[in-house]
């Protein structure tokens, strides 16, 4: 059975609708697989998805909602 994982929409994100420019989503991640190079950059899933727990609190978290599971 595939688990499903976060991603992001890249055409949805704009890290400068979140406070100080982080993503809000960022921080809610407990395995911290959502990085974001600087504030105001898009940021981006990172490693391998499987370390993904299906938790979602990230996609909870995205005022844009432009973060999804697939």
């Amino acid at each position: 059975m595939v688990r499903k994982t976060a991603v992001i929409d890249n055409d949805l994100c704009d890290p400068e609708k979140c406070g100080n420019g982080t993503c809000a989503a960022l921080p809610e991640c407990p395995r911290k697989l959502i990085k974001q190079e600087a504030p105001y950059e898009v940021p981006y899933v990172y490693g391998d998805p499987s370390l993904c727990r299906g938790c979602f609190s990230c996609i909870q978290a995205c005022p844009l909602k432009a973060v999804f599971k697939i």
